[in-house]
């Protein structure tokens, strides 16, 4: 139905997407709008994909279903058709750059609608125009355009929990103010929104005010101020896809990027559940290690969020989905939870792994329920100890190097000491890495400068690890610190894999817009784990912008037997390797190496048998594994080269106060 016209008299449309749109049902009330300003038809596009979902999904999808018998759902696509028709007639292949209505205001057009709402209609910042010719002309008076009483008199009309007004182009999410600098004083809750919503598209969140500019008789300030509901703007896309007029591919890549954050906001107008953390503990009565093993029990304590803006109640329950793990306790009512709240069960769930599981990670399926959905997570649960086996602070040279074949002409990857660098207040490179005490990482040029002098240009670089044998573990989790800039946001880094040497790549990780601070990230790194496992991580800037990535302090954790030797490094001539052992704590342990291996020979009094030649073994110094049972040396080879082609095998001897053991494998290093 049409809520009003347009100065030049054209209906502005609104869409009503819910189970009973002829029927007021007291459910909660969400407006999406788009096209305030006429040259951003990607803001219509993004909110009619979002629309065409709904509709097409309803009955088959879950998400879909529910937010559309739950919710009632208002569009309103293009509150500007005049400016957007007008864009249609000069230039109707695309790229018109009208922004404003077509009043005439005698001598020039237009009034920028999103400057013409009443709350901070002339605020002393500024922040519009009151010159008609300008972009941001706020037209003569609030409200003075029938476009924007449209919307206010619809708004009045309803009880919108959530207002969602979407724009091009930025990719960023905005709240309150506008019209000023600072924060409403709900900003707690706005800001637990906008962390929620962008989740999975990543783009920073905050105020216009703050990440844009002062703006000021908008809408989000409007509906904020005199309704109390919740006002959000988000700007989609990036100059390097298009700006205001994206094409081809990149329309639908911008559009679906976004869709989660349409489907959070509807969720959110009412209660919305979602599994906070699960805490899998050792339950009484283990051996006190801190891993549920078989034949031992375990306790498990669920925190579950009320991301919504209404309250429920909510309940849990843990489900096994491995043969020899049993629920015991296995559910628990949290009662009321507030919106924006948390909770967890007070009284662990509880479950039981029979002595005779063998598989060395179970699963367990976590439900919250209460908001009128089921929120599930798999949840691994280790049956066997995860331990840290391959660690690199990039302090010393153990084999890291920049890959061959890049194109970018600077900011290549070195291992070296940052040097801060910035755009305005922006820390693009910054001026510090992650090891406590240290001082190098992996950056992409740590010369410093001014922001655009050593950043990545012209291509990509790309930082190679050297090949690890990793066969010996059960499973492998990488872990490392990275920091990201992209000022743009249309380049993205990427963690690739391979399990042959660098033959072939498959993606791991990927983040196209900027971190702003040092972040942890862990990956599993799946099966099956070989002897030749490289990463690669990629710097780009193939659309001109400031790009910086830096990666410190890198680990492998995995599940392994005691007795295990694992290698890090490249063998080149000068570099150094890391030969850790992994052994029960206290344990004296010796890496054995030798340029031949063994068919297994068996001594009295060890346990295992040595893999390697025993008439070229050579044992190197004894180490002590420290509490968490982790033993390491560190070797430098020799400068020079002189022995490339040379393999050296490696094996560990372990001993504890009752027995000597040699280790369960054998791994190799090739020297350059």
């Amino acid at each position: 139905t049409s809520i009003g016209t347009t100065i030049e008299n054209r209906p502005i449309w609104m869409v009503k997407i819910s189970d009973n749109v002829g029927v007021d049902e007291n459910e909660p009330e969400v407006l999406f709008d788009a096209l305030h300003h006429a040259r951003e038809p990607l803001s219509m596009e993004a909110t009619v994909v979002f629309m065409d979902w709904l509709v097409t999904s309803y009955g088959s999808d879950p998400e879909a279903t529910f937010l559309v018998d739950e919710r009632e759902l208002y569009f309103v696509p293009c509150v500007n058709p005049d400016g957007y028709e007008y864009n249609y007639q000069q230039n109707p292949g695309g790229g018109g750059l009208w922004r404003k209505n077509r009043r005439n205001n005698g001598g020039s057009f237009g009034v920028d609608l999103n400057r013409n709402y009443a709350t901070a209609w002339n605020a002393p910042n500024g922040g519009s125009s009151a010159t008609p010719t300008s972009e941001t002309y706020r037209g003569t008076a609030p409200f003075s355009e029938p476009e924007a009483q449209a919307i206010e008199a619809f708004a009045q009309s309803r009880a919108f929990v959530t207002v969602f007004t979407t724009h091009t182009y930025g990719d960023v999410l905005l709240r309150p103010w506008g019209y000023q600098l600072g924060d409403p004083a709900n900003v707690a809750s706005y800001d637990a929104l906008g962390a929620y919503y962008t989740a999975e598209n990543g783009i920073p969140h905050g105020s216009i005010s703050g990440l844009l500019y002062i703006a000021a008789g908008s809408a989000v300030d409007h509906h904020h101020t005199v309704r109390g509901t919740h006002c959000l703007s988000a700007e989609l896309g990036t100059s390097g896809e298009g700006g205001f007029w994206p094409s081809g591919a990149a329309i639908v890549d911008i559009a679906t990027r976004h869709q989660p954050m349409f489907h959070k906001v509807a969720l959110t107008a009412g209660a919305a559940l979602r599994i906070a953390d699960v805490a899998v503990t050792e339950g009484p009565g283990g051996n006190g290690n801190g891993t549920v093993e078989p034949g031992e029990g375990g306790d498990v304590v669920v925190e579950v969020a009320n991301v919504g803006l209404a309250a429920t109640s909510a309940a849990i329950a843990i489900q096994s989905l491995t043969p020899g793990l049993t629920v015991q306790n296995g559910s628990a009512g949290l009662g009321a939870l507030a919106a924006q709240t948390s909770v967890q069960n007070g009284a662990p769930l509880t479950f039981v792994v029979a002595a005779g599981v063998t598989v060395p990670t179970a699963q367990l399926r976590v439900v919250a329920t209460g908001d009128g959905r089921t929120s599930e997570l798999v949840v691994p649960v280790d049956l066997v100890p995860r331990r840290l086996t391959v660690r690199d602070d990039f302090e010393l040279d153990r084999g890291f190097a920049r890959a061959a074949g890049g194109t970018a002409t600077t900011g290549l990857w070195e291992r070296a000491a940052p040097q801060q660098t910035q755009n305005g207040s922006t820390v693009i490179q910054p001026g510090q890495q992650q090891t406590p005490l240290g001082s190098l990482c992996w950056v992409t040029d740590g010369r410093g400068g001014s922001a655009g002098t050593y950043d990545v240009d012209g291509g990509f670089t790309e930082l190679e690890s050297p090949a690890v044998d990793l066969s010996h573990l059960l499973s492998a989790e990488l872990r490392l610190a990275y920091w990201y800039a992209e000022s743009v946001g249309d380049d993205p880094m990427t963690i690739e894999l391979s399990r042959d040497g660098g033959a072939n790549w498959s993606p791991l990780f990927a983040r196209a817009n900027s971190t702003g601070t040092w972040q942890d990230l862990s990956l599993d790194l799946g099966v099956p784990l070989t002897d030749r496992m490289k990463l690669r991580v990629r710097a780009q800037d193939l659309n001109p912008s400031l790009v910086e990535c830096l990666i410190d302090d890198l680990e492998i954790w995995g599940q392994l037997a005691d007795g295990s030797i694992t290698l890090l490094g490249s063998g080149a001539p000068g570099t150094n390797v890391e030969a850790a052992i992994n052994a029960t704590p206290n344990a004296l342990c010796f890496a054995l190496a030798s340029f031949g291996t063994g068919p297994g020979q068996t001594y009295p009094g060890l346990g295992g048998a040595l893999l390697l030649d025993p008439a070229a073994a050579i044992a190197l110094p004894l180490v002590v594994a420290d509490a968490d049972g982790r033993a390491e040396r560190e070797i430098t080879l020799p400068g020079g080269g002189g022995f490339p082609g040379v393999v050296l095998h490696w094996q560990a001897v372990t001993f504890t106060a009752s027995a000597g053991s040699f280790g369960p494998n054998r791994t190799a290093l090739a020297l350059q």
